[in-house]
């Protein structure tokens, strides 16, 4: 068994929130016709349902000449004939306004699924690094597809099947009372029964579904870490310990899916009870009042007991409906949660294009953090135009936090970083990021082909731009080994692709755009030496005549650099060439012998 401590209702938020609904509304008023239309297609399917019962019910009386009933004037069978007429003539409305209305609540709840998530989506573009750091992929996937489903189920079938419910109920009880009001009370004296379960089924239903989505949640995180994470638990043996695990996730599942449906087990036979005791009632009595010969008829007292049993089905759904309404609203807030976040990064009001640049790149006393910790302290850098700079330093040292700067995925606390002059916070994102190339350690491939993954940067290049690229860096000739040549789909982060592989259609990518300052995160993953060398050429194609500043891992790359800035807890500690620096014992030297001397004798061999 499930428990949770505190208040059941505020496991799920209010069923109402005014300020959440007031947006969700407005997010629908371009559809204020179709909404409109699907209310008098409610309301028209409604009035439907509430005619059927008293129809039939005034048959059996008019084939009666001693209920002293008529129908248009009419008793018999020309009565009997007429009804049959105006019967299937509401059974088709009833068809036609309740297919309409199922079609409208589903064609603007998928509408507004379609524009919260186009919304979330171009909003997500311009939001910053720091924030998706920050909240991580599977929070903002959350929002944006589960929660924004929430919505959907809200309007497909939550406020319209609600108003439906509400109008059948009130109609149901304003016919009854209307027909014979003794007997409406008496239907009415079992709901203090029905109301108290209610009230004690949906709280603890509220904290019972609220565990079953927390407990799937579980196993479907315990899920996708096993089977993105299987070769490393079939590298130490982890099946069965993981198989306990999951077993102890999906138990908590379990536990928590049969406390529901016990739940459930409840409601709906106290439900079923209620109705056949207000019927046995109604029956009794209202039996008694025929055979009383008081005015009150047979065909009266069907459409009573068809009333009743058509009662109790709105207040079933309601209850459940609740918890619909419960869900959207905590759906509502997290997903205006998300909109409302400001990007941390925007272009200034006065922000100019960026003109097409040599390369000069200046760090002036940069000083940067993450939240209140600073990373960088008075980082002085001045790089040439053409010039490759080599960043190195342990992890932690801030050569990543450099290069995120000059991108202006993060503005810096103090200091400026400018690019010809340029304050990278004075030039728009886009014609800044325009003309930087971008090789990040993890090489990310998109979903689609290899032709598309290199034209990436430039979606309008021709194939021969993109042939030339991949031969310029090396790719071609393993492209068209591939089944389908430049064609081949790329799967998820290209993982059919080896990651020497990966690198070159990086570096092609990152050549066909023709940016003038290069930015390189060197992957750390071993290569084989063919591999390796074939890295090598390509980089150094890529950075021909071009601005570069590279978080090296690799000897070879340190090597090739015009200089290499040394970082040390946020400071630049030394900077030379490759000979200077070890000639001085210093920083680098330590960090040689340490890193990089394996990879010499490894080279050697």
């Amino acid at each position: 068994m499930w428990h949770f401590s505190g208040n059941a209702d505020d496991l799920l938020g209010k069923a109402y929130d005014s300020r959440v609904a007031r947006r969700l509304l407005s997010r629908v008023t371009p559809y204020r016709w179709r909404l409109a239309l699907t209310v008098a297609c409610m309301l028209a399917a409604a009035g439907a349902d509430l005619a059927l019962p008293y129809l039939f019910g005034l048959g059996l009386d008019v084939i009666n000449p001693g209920s002293g009933r008529t129908f248009a004037g009419r008793t018999g069978m020309p009565a009997l004939n007429l009804l049959a007429l105006v019967f299937v003539v509401v059974i088709g409305l009833r068809f036609a306004t309740y297919a309409g209305q199922l079609y409208l609540t589903s064609w603007v709840g998928q509408r507004l699924v379609y524009d919260l998530r186009s919304s979330l989506f171009a909003h997500l573009q311009r939001l910053s690094i720091r924030y998706i750091d920050k909240r991580g992929v599977g929070s903002i996937m959350s929002r944006v597809q589960n929660d924004v489903s929430v919505i959907n189920d809200l309007f497909t079938d939550g406020l319209v099947g609600i108003l439906m419910d509400l109008v059948i109920l009130f109609g149901i009880v304003a016919v009854m009372l209307a027909t014979n009001w003794r007997l409406a009370l008496l239907t009415l004296a079992v709901m203090p029964l029905l109301i108290v379960t209610v009230i004690w089924w949906r709280r603890r239903a509220i904290a019972a579904y609220r565990a079953t989505r927390i407990a799937i949640a579980r196993v479907n995180a315990n899920l996708a870490e096993s089977i993105a994470g299987m070769r490393v638990v079939q590298a130490f043996a982890r099946e069965l310990r993981n198989m306990e695990r999951f077993r102890s996730v999906n138990q908590e599942n379990l536990d928590a899916s049969l406390w529901a449906a016990r739940l459930s087990a409840i409601l709906f036979p106290v439900v079923q009870v209620s109705q056949a005791l207000a019927t046995a009632l109604v029956l009794y009595v209202g039996g008694r009042i025929v055979l009383g010969g008081s005015a009150f008829t047979i065909g009266e007292l069907f459409t009573f007991v068809a009333y009743i049993s058509r009662f109790y089905e709105p207040i079933s759904d309601l209850s459940q409906r609740y918890n619909v309404m419960q869900a959207a609203m905590v759906a509502g807030e997290r997903i205006f949660d998300l909109e409302d976040v400001q990007p941390e990064v925007e272009d200034a009001p006065d922000a100019v294009e960026l003109p097409r640049v040599r390369g000069a790149i200046d760090y002036d006393h940069v000083v940067f953090g993450y939240e209140s910790t600073p990373v960088l302290h008075g980082i002085d850098l001045h790089v040439a135009p053409g010039e490759s700079i080599a960043l190195v330093g342990e992890t932690g040292a801030g050569k990543s936090s450099m290069i995120n700067l000059l991108a202006r995925f993060y503005d810096v606390w103090e200091g400026s970083v400018r690019i010809d002059g340029y304050d990278v916070r004075d030039v728009t994102q886009r014609s800044l990021r325009s003309q930087l190339g971008i090789v990040l350690q993890d090489t990310f491939l998109f979903d689609g082909t290899v032709r598309e993954n290199i034209a990436y940067g430039r979606p309008d290049a021709t194939d021969d731009e993109i042939e030339a690229a991949a031969r310029a860096v090396g790719a071609h000739d393993f492209i068209v080994r591939l089944p389908q040549g430049y064609d081949t789909p790329v799967h998820e982060r290209g993982a059919t692709l080896s990651v020497g592989q990966r690198q070159l259609i990086a570096f092609a990518r990152a050549l066909l755009a023709d940016p003038r300052i290069i930015i390189l995160d060197e992957a750390t993953s071993s290569v084989d030496t063919t591999t390796e060398l074939q890295i090598q050429r390509a980089l150094r194609t890529l950075l021909e005549g071009r601005t570069a500043i590279m978080i090296a891992h690799r000897l070879s790359t340190v090597k090739q650099a015009s200089r290499v800035v040394v970082l040390d807890q946020g400071r630049i500690v030394e900077m030379g060439n490759h000979a200077e620096l070890l000639e001085r014992r210093g920083a680098y030297y330590k960090l040689y012998t340490m890193q990089f001397r394996g990879q010499e004798a490894h080279a050697a061999d």
